[in-house]
C-alpha cells in the first residue's frame, strides 16, 4: 500500500500561481516515486487578491494536474499587519480540526510556521505519523537580523522557546540553509549542550531548479521585449521582491555609477513595496540605464528572461544569519540559466564561492559595486564562458529529483 504524504505549506498554491515551487515539486517526484500525495495550503494567494474560496466554506478540493490539494479558507489581507499573523492562527487551527475528514496520513512534512503551526504536531501525534519540519527561514532571529524586533523584546523569548519546542518534536529536522546544525549548537539547544535536540536527525535540503522543465520552458514560452533581444547590451537583470530585506537601492546606486556605460542596462524585474519609491528615484536621477519591467512574470517565463541575461543579480540587506548560509530559490534558476552571478552579499556555504560562478561581496560602497558589475561586462570571453558553465553544472546538484530523493530517505 501508498504510504500516504500530506506536504502543509500555507502558502503553497495551484501552479499557474506559484512561484516559490518547492512543495510543487517535491509532490511531483514524491508521487513519480509511488507515494500517495497531498498538498494542504491557505486559499489566499498571498501578495494578491485572489482567493480560492469566495463563499462560506471552510475548505476545498482539488487536482492540479494529478497533484491533490487541499486549500484551507483563510482570509485576504495586505502587508504585514494584524491580518497576515491572524491568518497564520486560523490556518492551522481550521486545519487541526477539519483534518479528521481527510485520508489519514502516515507522514506530515510540515513548513516550520512558528509559533503559529505548532499546533500540528499535536496531528502528527494523533495520526501517528512520522513528523517532518521545514525550515526555509529563521524565524524569529532574521526578524531580529532585520531589525523588526528588538533582541530585547519579551515576546521574542516566547518565539525562540516555541522554535526550540517544535525542533526538538519533529522525527527529522530539514534546514533549507547548510549551516542548519550551526544554528542549533549555537542556540545550545543540541544534546551536547545540554539541549534537547539530536543532530543526527537535523538535515540540509536547499530549494533548487527542476532543470527538465527549466529547459523546456526556455524554449517553449518567451516574451516579446527589445531589451532582452538585444544583443549588443550587456543585460544585468534582478528578478525577485522589492522588499526591505532586499534593499534594491543598493543596485540602483551601482546603476547610477555605470549611467555612461552606454551597453549596460539594469533590467528589474518584481515587486513590493519599495518599487514605486525606486522608479521615481530612477526617473528623478534620469536614470535611463534602468527599466522595470513586469511586476509579475510566470515561472514559466522566467527561463527565457535569465537565458537572455548577461549577468544575474543577487541582492539583499545584509543581516547576520547569512553566517549560516542561504536559501534563496531564485539563485537555482540563476544557476540553471548558465550566466553569472553577482551578490552584494558574502555567506557562509556560499555556493557562488564554492562553484566559482561569479562574485559573492560586502560591497563597502556603490562604486565598488559598479565595479564588480563592469569587470564582468569586461571579462575576457574565455573566462566568461567558463563561468556560466560551471554556473549551469552546479544546478545539477540542486535539481529537484535530486533533491526528492535526500527527502525520501527520511521518509524510510
Amino acid at each position: 500500500m501508498k504510504k500516504k504524504i500530506w506536504l502543509i505549506n500555507q502558502y503553497a498554491v495551484p501552479p499557474k500561481y506559484e512561484s516559490r515551487i518547492q512543495t510543487l515539486k517535491r509532490a511531483q517526484y514524491l508521487i513519480e516515486f509511488g507515494y500517495d500525495v497531498t498538498i494542504i495550503g491557505g486559499s489566499y494567494i498571498h501578495n494578491t487578491n485572489i482567493n480560492l474560496i469566495n463563499d462560506k466554506r471552510k475548505y476545498i478540493e482539488a487536482d492540479y494536474d494529478g497533484i491533490k490539494f487541499i486549500h484551507i479558507k483563510t482570509n485576504n489581507y495586505s502587508g504585514n499587519g494584524f491580518m497576515r499573523f491572524y491568518n497564520l492562527i486560523l490556518f492551522s487551527f481550521r486545519l487541526f480540526f477539519l483534518a479528521k475528514k481527510f485520508n489519514k496520513p502516515d507522514v506530515i512534512n510540515q513548513l516550520a510556521g512558528v509559533p503559529f503551526h505548532n499546533i500540528l504536531y499535536y496531528l502528527a501525534r494523533r495520526f501517528k505519523a512520522k513528523y517532518i519540519i521545514d525550515v526555509l527561514d529563521l524565524w524569529p532571529e532574521s526578524f531580529v537580523a532585520l531589525g523588526l524586533i528588538s533582541k530585547h523584546n519579551p515576546l521574542l523569548k516566547l518565539a525562540y522557546i516555541a522554535e526550540r519546542w517544535l525542533y526538538h518534536r519533529a522525527d527529522e529536522l530539514v534546514f533549507s540553509m547548510e549551516g542548519g546544525k550551526d544554528y542549533i549548537v549555537e542556540k545550545g539547544w543540541d544534546l551536547e549542550s545540554g539541549g534537547k535536540i539530536d543532530l543526527n536527525k537535523v538535515h540540509y535540503i536547499n530549494n533548487g531548479v527542476d532543470l527538465k522543465d527549466f529547459d523546456e520552458n526556455k524554449n517553449l514560452y518567451r516574451i516579446n521585449d527589445p531589451d532582452l533581444e538585444n544583443e549588443t547590451l550587456f543585460k544585468v537583470v534582478y528578478l525577485g521582491s522589492i522588499r526591505l530585506a532586499n534593499d534594491v537601492i543598493q543596485l540602483i546606486h551601482a546603476a547610477e555609477k555605470l549611467k555612461s556605460e552606454e551597453n549596460i542596462k539594469f533590467l528589474i524585474y518584481g515587486d513590493g513595496d519599495q518599487r514605486s519609491y525606486l522608479e521615481n528615484y530612477c526617473k528623478t536621477n534620469k536614470l535611463s540605464n534602468v527599466t522595470f519591467k513586469q511586476k509579475w512574470i510566470e515561472m514559466k517565463y522566467v527561463p527565457y528572461v535569465l537565458s537572455r541575461s548577461s549577468l544575474n543579480i543577487l541582492n539583499y540587506k545584509k543581516r547576520a544569519t547569512v553566517r549560516f548560509g542561504g536559501s534563496q530559490s531564485k539563485s537555482f534558476q540563476y544557476m540553471a540559466s548558465g550566466k553569472p552571478i553577482c551578490a552584494n552579499i558574502r555567506r557562509n556555504y556560499c555556493p557562488i564561492s564554492k562553484y566559482n560562478l561569479g562574485i559573492a561581496k560586502d560591497f563597502k560602497d556603490a562604486k565598488e559595486y559598479a565595479n564588480a558589475i563592469l569587470s564582468f561586462a569586461n571579462m575576457d570571453k574565455e573566462e566568461y564562458n567558463k563561468i556560466c558553465q560551471n554556473a549551469r553544472k552546479a544546478a545539477e546538484d540542486y535539481d529537484y529529483r535530486r533533491l526528492t530523493i535526500k527527502f525520501e530517505k527520511l521518509i524510510n
